[in-house]
């Protein structure tokens, strides 16, 4: 759906927004601090990590995991072609990942199939190097989405570490923000 009908000249459809999101890349990029590894799953075409490395006062070095081809190849020819072997086509819930070799991860908890999660966030916290951080986060209308579905099953679903294992969100630090939930876990 991101790629009907589009020939690549247009590098927000690939991440499904109409807008750059400026702000919320902005508040990602105030959570590092120092020269990291960065790996954000489901980057789309890099978008957001092209803004976190071009505005970063550190030297980071971006890692992308998408199961869309055409978005990869975006990434890897005009968002961020000097990090292209960084990119890989893949599904998140069976991407492996070296351990203890990011230091930031960004991870949209609604990417993943509910009973894939946890496997998935395990791997996460094994793949993020002790003293890194994992960002979990969804975007505010997801989550208004999700309220109504949810309401409907008498689940209440308000941020996004309702999304995520309890024993995850216990540990989050909540960033509350108008377009987007963030949960920040310390490794």
């Amino acid at each position: 759906m991101y790629w009907e009908g589009n020939d690549g000249s247009d590098i927000l459809r690939p991440n499904g927004f109409k807008e750059y999101l400026a702000n919320i890349y902005d508040l990602f990029l105030s959570l590092i601090d120092g020269n990291v590894r960065v790996l954000d799953l489901g980057c789309g075409n890099g978008l957001m990590l092209k803004h976190l490395v071009t505005r970063s006062r550190y030297k980071l070095i971006p890692y992308g995991v998408d199961f869309l081809e055409e978005s990869i190849r975006q990434a890897r020819e005009k968002i961020l072609p000097e990090y292209a072997e960084n990119f890989r086509v893949a599904n998140i819930a069976d991407v492996e990942l070296e351990e203890e070799f990011y230091d930031f991860i960004f991870f949209d908890p609604y990417s993943v199939h509910p009973d894939d999660l946890e496997p998935v966030v395990d791997r996460l916290l094994k793949a993020c190097r002790p003293g890194g951080k994992v960002i979990f986060y969804i975007y505010r209308d997801v989550l208004l989405m999700l309220k109504i579905i949810h309401l409907l099953k008498l689940k209440w679903i308000g941020w996004v570490g309702d999304l995520l294992p309890r024993y995850i969100a216990e540990r989050l630090e909540k960033i509350n923000y108008p377009k987007v939930s963030i949960g920040v876990y310390k490794t």
